[in-house]
């Protein structure tokens, strides 16, 4: 009965929840593969001019 065992059954809905989300990301385009294309993140790098 998992009624019983609440941190069993935490630990196992955590972690299938988890491999879920990565093994769905991992079909997806490798920008947008941790966050789902859910969440906003901006990947570019931007270069400040350094006068020398």
């Amino acid at each position: 009965n998992p009624f019983r065992r609440p941190v069993a059954t935490t630990v196992f809905l955590i972690g299938t929840v988890v491999a879920l989300w990565l093994g769905i990301g991992a079909t997806l385009p490798i920008d947008k593969s941790l966050t789902l294309g859910l969440f906003q993140i901006d990947s570019t790098v931007k270069y400040h001019d350094v006068g020398i």
